[in-house]
């Protein structure tokens, strides 16, 4: 794993100390599974009749977070990159720097050889709603999921 900090100098501080607004933690995984796109799962998010659940794939996607309406496919991918872990401060948020930290992470992570979120190289565990915003947005719309190894 690497860790992956954002750094901005204090201005209160008169040490000069600096301040960790960002932190991403990326990991070396083999599979993820790609997302489902709203019309992959035969709704449109902009059918006010969608009651949220799709009623004809349950079977053949699995739920993530049914709140955002996330689900995925079963068949595993091949995935070298996984974040595990994407925090920026709240007073720091929408200014570019989860973005910027996951591409740097995406280019530095295996040495010589960058990967690309929009060919599905890079992947999420279980994103929130604010999560799941950025990764679509800067994944333009080919970031995977995938599960996350508990330790025992």
């Amino acid at each position: 794993s690497k860790i992956y900090i954002f750094l901005l100098p204090s201005t209160s501080s008169p040490s000069g100390r600096e301040s960790i607004v960002g932190c991403v933690i990326a990991q070396r995984i083999s599979t993820a599974m790609a997302i489902a796109s709203p019309d992959e799962m035969g709704t449109s998010a902009s059918d006010p009749t969608e009651t949220g659940t799709p009623q004809c794939f349950t079977k053949t996607l699995i739920p993530v977070d049914t709140a955002t309406n996330l689900y995925v496919h079963p068949t595993p991918l091949p995935t070298p990159l996984g974040i595990p872990r994407l925090f920026v401060s709240s007073s720091h948020r929408r200014l570019g720097i989860a973005s910027h930290l996951l591409s740097n992470a995406a280019a530095t992570f295996i040495l010589g050889c960058p990967l690309d979120p929009a060919k599905g190289q890079v992947a999420f565990t279980q994103p929130t709603g604010a999560g799941k915003a950025v990764l679509e947005a800067w994944g333009k719309g080919a970031v995977r999921i995938y599960e996350e190894e508990q330790d025992n």
